[in-house]
């Protein structure tokens, strides 16, 4: 077991959060700035990779912090990363743990539960982790330690541990590890960017792909929280078709999973990458092999998909699946000469309207130097359209908060974007982070993740693992409370 020391927050500072639902809801609307009101260095030393696990010909590759991810629930938070690295050991013995603290809301008094009899098995930079919770019976799931990994990583609480946080004791044996979901062991998932989604009724899906980037499939899970388990993995697209006249192969990629609509409805906006690929130089990367805005919907939770016109694609209960052949062709067309860029896709479902809102970062035309952002909205009669903005980055997340479209953009910098209805979301700008009135907060480096499951209360949370001071040696992970007025 390791030691809490390297848990201990450095930095500790009192959250003075707002307080009101009502005021706080205004607030997220129509805020004209949003500020710090705390902050605190969860831990001094997160693990960050060296890139040498998956080097080619010598240069490392998928080097860096690995962030964290968190949600907040029934009045707490709860964050899952990584532990630190020692690098003067040999790459077998520099054991690394998985980690999910909490805090009640209001205060940063953390408690720290280190999954116990699991060490993270690879050194990899995408191998990001996943936090959920499914709100029909308060189980807190987590999975973590993925990049094309054979089986899935998976540990969970017991039944209420997030509906009674205070009568919980948060140590090393609140999370069982269970792996492939606590299905046959045996079965080969080839797992990689697991994420969870609640539905509004109380279950749970994990959408993730299993195989390659050039050769890769969907693949979904539903946890049912009434039975208290996951059912059959179920395989929601194909990587075999026709392309461009070419039996080809290809790997789908949704950077921020699917989305679950108020309705309950499920969403999924993706890019193809496809192999052959037919970038040849070298100032042209793997993102040129990518093409297309792609959309499907299921309103039965996952079992049966549809095209934005309504139409059936699949049934996957009968071992039907989307492909490149059956799925219509893409909502907006995106030749991979405008490069669309895999990690920079990201998408919400607006709970009012029902609109598919998706943020796509790729040139404006090819040879372009920039890349931008460009927002497609896609409306419940099947339409859809598309309108460039005024910024870019290397990842995002939405949300919509009554009038409002929100792009909160992370990775290696931190800043708010909004858009309004009234404008038919054409029209973007920018929201300083401000430490005071006087002074702005403007993180670049590291990786930035954000929790926003309090945005419609007027809150949300940065978590900022920072740039390390030499390549894969454990960084500061640092968490920031940001309230909008």
């Amino acid at each position: 077991m390791i030691s809490m020391r390297n848990f201990t927050p450095a930095l500790a500072a009192t959250c003075l959060l707002m307080s009101g639902t009502s005021v706080l809801a205004e607030g997220a609307q129509d805020a004209k700035r949003a500020h710090i009101t705390g902050w605190d260095q969860l831990t001094a030393k997160s693990h960050t990779s060296d890139g040498m696990e998956r080097s080619r010909d010598g240069k490392p590759r998928f080097a860096g912090p690995l962030g964290a991810q968190a949600v907040s629930y029934n009045g707490y938070q709860y964050v899952v990363f990584y532990s630190s690295r020692d690098r003067s050991k040999p790459r077998e013995e520099a054991e690394t743990y998985v980690v999910v603290a909490r805090r009640k809301l209001g205060a940063f008094d953390w408690n720290y539960s280190v999954l116990d009899g699991y060490k993270v098995t690879s050194d990899d930079a995408h191998n990001r982790q996943t936090i959920g919770i499914s709100g029909g019976d308060g189980v807190i799931h987590i999975s973590f330690d993925h990049h094309n990994r054979p089986k899935m990583n998976y540990a969970a609480t017991a039944t209420g541990v997030a509906d009674n946080p205070a009568s919980v004791t948060w140590d090393n044996s609140v999370f069982k590890y269970a792996e492939n979901l606590g299905g046959d062991p045996k079965t080969r998932l080839n797992v990689t960017y697991p994420s969870f989604k609640a539905f509004p009724g109380g279950n749970l899906v994990v959408y993730f792909r299993t195989g390659g980037s050039y050769g890769g499939d969907m693949r979904l899970g539903k946890y049912d929280a009434e039975a208290g388990q996951w059912g059959k993995v179920h395989q929601v697209s194909d990587r075999r078709g026709t392309f461009k006249g070419l039996e080809t192969s290809r790997g789908p990629y949704l950077a921020n999973g699917m989305q679950v609509g108020g309705d309950g409805s499920l969403h999924a906006a993706w890019v193809f990458r496809e192999k052959p690929c037919d970038y040849t130089t070298a100032s042209r990367s793997e993102i040129f092999c990518n093409h297309g805005l792609f959309y499907a919907k299921s309103l039965d939770e996952g079992r049966t998909w549809l095209r934005a016109d309504g139409s059936v694609i699949a049934d996957t209960e009968k071992g039907e699946a989307i492909s490149i052949d059956n799925v219509g062709g893409p909502v907006i067309e995106i030749p991979k000469g405008l490069g669309p860029s895999n990690p920079s896709i990201t998408s919400t479902v607006d709970p009012a309207s029902g609109d598919m809102h998706v943020l796509l970062r790729h040139l404006p035309q090819p040879g372009a130097k920039q890349s931008y952002y460009f927002h497609y909205l896609g409306k419940p009669d099947g339409s859809w359209s598309q309108q460039q903005t005024n910024f870019d980055g290397n990842d995002a997340t939405l949300a919509v908060v009554g009038d409002r479209l929100y792009a909160f953009v992370g990775r290696d910098k931190g800043q708010i974007y909004y858009a309004e209805r009234k404008a038919d979301f054409r029209k973007w700008k920018r929201l300083p982070i401000e430490i005071d009135k006087k002074r702005k907060f403007d993180p670049q480096g590291g990786y930035i993740t954000w929790d926003l499951s309090l945005i419609e209360e007027g809150q949300a949370t940065m978590l900022w693992h920072r740039t390390p001071e030499k390549r894969g040696v454990s960084s500061p992970l640092q968490v920031f409370e940001i309230a909008f007025e």
